[in-house]
């Protein structure tokens, strides 16, 4: 698979075999949308779980058995992404502390992002979703219907929600790439209300990316099979 990205992230194609296969887990996908509120709540509780240890591996702590029990009462997909969305504020501003403020404005920012950081958060989180995606079309699943995100034109929703899963390894990698002064603030460019990463800092970390998705390949390929097992014990 060939995956092309603009230098703003927002323009991308994905080349990828048009073989389709697996059509008896697609439909099994599509039944299993009946318990999409369980799945939602597994991809939440890995996502509370992975961001509460990368927090903690750096000194640093977050209220993980309040966001878990508010968790387990919910009934909704709304009411579990108004938790997710107080967790990640609470998870970000720690977050933030622990980079030099030359590369960030102490928050999230996205579509556009707004300093060095954030530019770099969403430029990886592009490049391990279409990985995901990848991934999903290669063991058979449809990676546009999704549980707890939803679906909506071209956005695979179900690769969206095992990202989640990542997010805090992605952020911790991010993390290493500016305490190890692996780039500088010249590597950016602003345009258009937004600070994006130039292509030559792209390369600057490539080597590193390329590194991380090894290690972080094998785990997808568990989250998908734990999924692919969750669906078969439903339908």
């Amino acid at each position: 698979s060939i995956l092309i990205i603009a230098s703003n992230n927002n323009h991308i194609a994905l080349i990828s075999s048009a073989n389709s296969k697996n059509a008896e887990l697609k439909l099994a996908q599509y039944r299993s949308l009946e318990y999409k509120t369980e799945f939602a709540h597994y991809f939440l509780r890995q996502k509370f779980t992975h961001h509460h240890a990368q927090l903690k591996a750096n000194g640093m702590d977050i209220q993980l058995r309040f966001a878990l029990n508010h968790l387990k009462i919910a009934k909704s997909i709304d009411e579990m992404m108004g938790i997710e969305g107080a967790f990640a504020r609470d998870y970000f501003e720690k977050f933030f502390t622990l980079i030099s403020q030359n590369f960030h404005k102490s928050q999230r920012s996205k579509k556009p992002p707004l300093d060095p950081l954030n530019a770099m958060l969403s430029f990886w989180y592009v490049l391990i979703y279409n990985i995901i995606t990848v991934k999903l079309l290669s063991h058979g699943f449809e990676p546009s219907i999704g549980y707890l995100h939803q679906a909506f034109r071209g956005h695979n929703a179900l690769s969206s929600d095992i990202l989640e899963i990542f997010r805090a390894a992605i952020n911790q990698a991010v993390l290493g790439i500016f305490k190890n002064e692996l780039l500088e603030i010249k590597d950016f460019s602003y345009k258009n209300g937004g600070v994006y990463l130039k292509y030559e800092g792209r390369k600057k970390i490539w080597k590193e990316f390329v590194a991380f998705v090894e290690i972080l390949k094998p785990q997808i390929d568990h989250e998908i099979a734990t999924i692919r097992k969750m669906i078969d014990e439903k339908i």
